[in-house]
């Protein structure tokens, strides 16, 4: 039985759309969800390079959408919390060759506080860097795509997820290859920015539905294309198949546990996850996501 509809509130941006259609989410192709929301922070940033500078950065958080409305969660289950940064210009950070690549040899953390009935804790979000070929001459932004650790918010109530400070790993190289070292940045963000990413609500229902796949993994990429698995148990009703969703779009259903996706993008990060279908219509919710990059062609 479905718990009765609550009001609920969201934190968004105005902005979120033309973000998400400019590609700020990392290799991000379809509508932003219910559960998209963002936040932007000015960052203070001390360089492995010696000077201090100024930088720009765009956190978009995917937050749950599991229960009776978007950015809620049921509090007797995980609550899956994507999180990406793009950072709008790296020159300061980053002394340039003409013409440098970045790929997944290059991390970012990014440091947060969920404050919420049971109080506050912190947690931090593993991010990899979408591959870009960046030049000096056209100036240089850094997407990253990553998540927090699975949450659990057991107490019902809301939950504020506040962005914190950034750290950054950078490992350029030239058109061949060449390494051109590692820069590392800590990064705070201006106290004056409380950097609300959004609120998700934890909601005591019990939804009667199909169980979530868990295990998503790859089992094999070329430059188009990705062969991914997963693991799912039956329930009540028959399944009817899986639904894969690529970067927030339906990308179709698949009858296995198993779907090859075609014509995707060369050298580039994208996120997957995956929804039990039964046979009656009903859907389970989304499994936790999965990064991958294709390879360049």
């Amino acid at each position: 039985m479905r718990a009765k509809w609550k009001p609920y509130r969201v934190a968004t941006l105005s902005l979120v759309s033309a973000l998400v259609a400019a590609g700020a989410l990392a290799g991000a192709a379809g509508p932003a969800s219910a559960g998209t929301t963002a936040v932007r922070l000015d960052y203070t940033c001390t360089t492995s390079l010696g000077p201090t500078v100024e930088v720009t950065a765009w956190a978009v958080g995917g937050l749950p959408d599991d229960g009776a409305g978007p950015n809620s969660v049921s509090r007797h289950q995980p609550a899956f919390i994507d999180v990406d940064v793009h950072l709008m210009e790296l020159r300061p950070v980053l002394e340039l060759a003409d013409e440098v690549r970045l790929d997944g040899d290059s991390t970012a953390t990014l440091g947060a506080r969920i404050t919420g009935p049971d109080g506050t804790r912190t947690v931090e979000a593993a991010l990899t860097v979408a591959p870009a070929w960046v030049r000096k001459s056209q100036g240089a932004s850094l997407r990253t795509g990553g998540a927090f650790p699975v949450q659990y918010l057991g107490q019902e109530g809301y939950y504020d997820l506040h962005v914190d400070g950034l750290e950054l790993t950078l490992r350029p190289k030239r058109a061949d290859g060449t390494s051109l070292g590692t820069v590392t940045a800590s990064c705070s963000h201006d106290p004056a920015q409380n950097g609300l990413l959004g609120t998700v609500w934890s909601q005591g229902l019990v939804s009667d539905r199909p169980l979530r796949p868990t295990g998503l993994r790859v089992v094999s990429t070329t430059p188009t294309s990705v062969t991914l698995a997963w693991e799912a148990n039956s329930w009540w009703f028959p399944t009817a198949g899986y639904d894969v969703y690529l970067d927030g779009g339906n990308f179709g259903r698949f009858p296995g546990k198993q779907a090859t996706l075609t014509g995707l993008t060369p050298d580039r990060l994208q996120r997957a996850k995956v929804v039990t279908v039964d046979v009656t219509g009903s859907q389970s919710t989304k499994s936790q996501g999965l990064l991958f990059t294709t390879p360049p062609a």
